[in-house]
């Protein structure tokens, strides 16, 4: 089999893949120091985003799949010629490309001087599949309806002069010729392939006649994906839907064929350089490295040696040198080529650069320096900035006050994909579990570990500070609303509420004892911040008519308790956790025996935490339970529900001064539960919520509306609630 027919072969079955497989000639005597020098001697070329597509004498293209452009970079100063297209149809080795546009011009540059040669309208090309140019010619094979087969056309500068264009068809190719592709320009000539009678031939097209000729069945297993081949050895990969994929490597000499196995092979490919074989697999994918990775080179023996830590495709030049695109732990990713040493193992000289290394480098972290929990549904998006993302992440968030720690360990796209360089946690803001995070100040520890083995582990540390808008009923400075509730011993128990936004559930069985000894008082009611804290405080009742307040201690319990004062056993009914005139304060109403309700404005003072008590009006003798819910409708201030003696509830909306409108009927039933309570937004809506426990314990959660008419949603049981009480809030 001639050299060019060989080399029209590699090109072919190397169609579709971003790692073309070309025939190698006999490396030359003296290679080796040629290459040596080559490195030592030149500055490295720049090698633009993508993947190597081709190479001509003057240059190499790469494509950038990402950008949907092509790159022209010229050996000998660099300079770089962008190439807005999303397909340049590429003859290898040529030094022209066809750059074609849907409904405009096609048209042919000589990238050795920048010009265009060959302008054809694209609407001549209608149908077609333009295989690329040389020179200034441009081939494009074209369907023949009729027929069944394809035509191969040649256009050509026309003799008008600029602007003009000739065309002619080729000649010498079998009438039944199908699947007409491109292999490699050598000299005048192109390589060509194509399918006849059921069997896949090789020949040569001449670019001056228009002739093809020496034509050749290939003698390659209809299964092989890359192939190549010197004077010495022939390589090729197997792979197919019912067959194992492997390497094969033959003597041409005495046909032996020597197949080693490639588990897990995506797409791989084999080039060969005099007596060996260089085969990797071109997966890039972020998420996980192929067991093939690394281009390494095989002789017919068995013998194996790494010629690069990583590869990402190959080409070749016109003289048959093989560049090929990889990276190396000590010198990065780039450019390289690859040429028989003195002992006529393969060597591999840098001639461009990415500047982008092949061992994990880890560059800035993308951490705001405040996380707002309140935005974004409670998460945040925690970046690190990697040199390549396929590793495995490991991130632990520590709260500096509690020492509370949050770990977790993922593969970036996993987790949230970006883009090929960013780890990015999209932390919802809790602990290991359920719990809810508390705000203040964290410290991160990240670590990133490379999937591919190639260098060591990278790691980073810094801080953050969490913050939520504050939240009246939270007593742990974790955002969410507690609910309190004391056990028939005595036992206060403070539930920390959890919404699961994806199933609509409130949860609220983190229970923490909050301690013992509240059988004492007969009423204990949380009323939102009283004294200018940064959490929610409650006032309680003992039998003796003294109020109490508990301050919160901002680690969901209490500071020691504060006299406010006595005579409160004239109240039969308190609620407070409503800011009732809009100052931006907590409030308390109650409600005395014959019936009065009494508005207590709060101060913001822990000494004097209400002033002096202001008459609403009379007739609340008609109802049992009474809740300050804060704002349900939009109004100016917050609102007070009421239940009458017969399960009816009743909503009064809040005028801003400590008033109340008219009450409006929600509905009946509500003598089911036992105790009912501002919530206030339990689920993160913006609404606030009811909350309300029925005789067995079981807790169930209201959610609001913003409508005063209908203020709450059907009820929904919260998982996790259970407790024997006789008092909650």
């Amino acid at each position: 089999m001639s050299r060019l027919i060989v080399t029209a072969l590699a090109v072919v079955l190397a169609t579709g893949s971003a790692t073309p497989a070309l025939a190698a000639p006999t490396a030359p005597a003296g290679a080796v120091p040629a290459a040596v020098a080559e490195a030592a001697g030149e500055q490295l070329l720049p090698l633009p985003a993508g993947t190597i597509a081709g190479a001509g004498t003057t240059g190499y293209l790469v494509h950038d799949l990402d950008a949907r452009t092509y790159r022209w970079v010229r050996f000998d100063t660099g300079a770089i010629t962008e190439l807005p297209f999303d397909r340049i149809p590429y003859i290898h080795g040529a030094d022209s490309v066809a750059e074609s546009v849907y409904n405009g011009l096609t048209k042919v540059r000589d990238m050795r001087t920048g010009a265009v040669v060959l302008t054809v309208d694209s609407n001549r090309l209608y149908r077609a599949n333009v295989l690329g140019a040389v020179d200034s010619t441009l081939l494009a094979s074209f369907p023949d309806d009729a027929t069944g087969r394809e035509v191969l056309w040649l256009y050509h500068p026309g003799a008008g002069g600029a602007g003009t264009t000739a065309v002619s068809s080729a000649t010498g190719l079998p009438a039944d010729a199908t699947v007409i592709q491109a292999g490699a320009v050598t000299g005048s000539s192109v390589g060509l392939s194509y399918t006849s009678g059921g069997k896949r031939y090789l020949a040569s097209l001449d670019l001056t006649s228009g002739a093809v000729s020496g034509a050749e069945e290939s003698s390659l297993p209809r299964t092989a994906s890359s192939f190549d081949a010197s004077p010495t050895l022939r390589a090729w990969v197997n792979e197919g839907y019912a067959i194992e994929t492997s390497l094969n490597l033959q003597d041409p000499k005495s046909a032996v064929t020597r197949s080693v196995p490639l588990k897990y092979a995506y797409r791989p490919s084999v080039q060969v350089v005099g007596d060996w074989a260089l085969y990797a697999d071109a997966r890039r994918w972020p998420m996980e490295p192929s067991p093939l990775q690394a281009l390494r080179a095989r002789s017919f023996s068995g013998t194996e040696f790494k010629v690069l830590d990583t590869f990402a495709g190959a080409v070749r030049e016109p003289d048959g040198t093989l560049l090929a695109q990889g990276g190396t732990l000590t010198q990065g990713e780039g450019l390289f080529r690859i040429r028989a040493g003195a002992d006529g193992r393969p060597v591999a000289t840098m001639i461009a650069t990415n500047k982008v290394p092949v061992e994990l480098a880890l560059g800035q972290a993308a951490i705001p320096s405040v996380v707002d929990l309140d935005k974004n549904g409670g998460t945040a998006n925690l970046d690190w900035k990697l040199s390549r993302i396929n590793v495995e992440a490991k991130v632990t968030l520590r709260h500096r006050r509690t020492g509370k720690t949050f770990t977790t360990t993922f593969t970036p796209p996993q987790e949230a994909y970006v883009d090929p360089h960013t780890a990015r946690l999209r932390w919802n803001g809790t602990y290991d579990g359920l719990a809810r995070a508390f705000n203040g100040a964290y410290d991160w520890q990240f670590t990133a570990t490379p999937l591919d083995g190639l260098g060591p582990a990278v790691s980073s540390s810094g801080s953050f500070t969490v913050t939520r808008k504050v939240n009246p009923r939270d007593l742990n400075d974790n955002g969410s609303p507690d609910l309190l509730v004391r056990d028939r011993a005595g036992t206060l128990v403070r539930l920390d509420t959890y919404h699961v936004p994806a199933d609509r559930r409130v949860i609220g069985h983190f229970g923490s004892a909050v301690g013992g000894g509240w059988q004492v008082y007969d009423r204990i009611e949380t009323t939102g911040d009283l004294g200018g804290s940064a959490v929610g405080d409650l006032v309680a009742r003992d039998r003796d008519g003294v109020l109490w307040l508990y301050q919160g201690n901002n680690r969901g319990g209490f500071l020691g308790r504060v006299r406010i004062g006595g005579g409160w056993q004239a109240y039969d009914k308190l609620a407070g956790g409503s800011d009732l005139t809009g100052d931006g304060r907590a409030d308390l109403v109650a409600t005395d025996k014959s019936g009065v309700l009494w508005f207590y404005p709060g101060t913001g003072s822990a000494t004097r935490p209400f002033a002096t008590r202001k008459r609403i009006g009379g007739g609340w003798q008609g109802y049992d339970r009474i809740a300050a819910t804060g704002n349900l409708a939009g109004g100016p201030a917050g609102d007070l529900l009421a239940r009458d003696r017969a399960g009816v509830l009743w909503l009064y909306l809040g005028k801003g001064d400590g008033t109340f409108a008219p009450r409006t009927r929600i509905g009946g039933g509500w003598q089911a539960y036992t105790d009912i309570t501002g919530a206030a937004d339990l689920n993160d809506d913006g609404r606030n919520d009811l909350a309300a426990v029925d005789g067995r314990g079981e807790t169930f959660v209201y959610r609001g509306t913003g409508d005063w008419k209908a203020p709450f949603q059907r009820g929904d049981q919260a998982n996790g609630n259970q407790y024997a009480h006789d008092l909650m809030s």
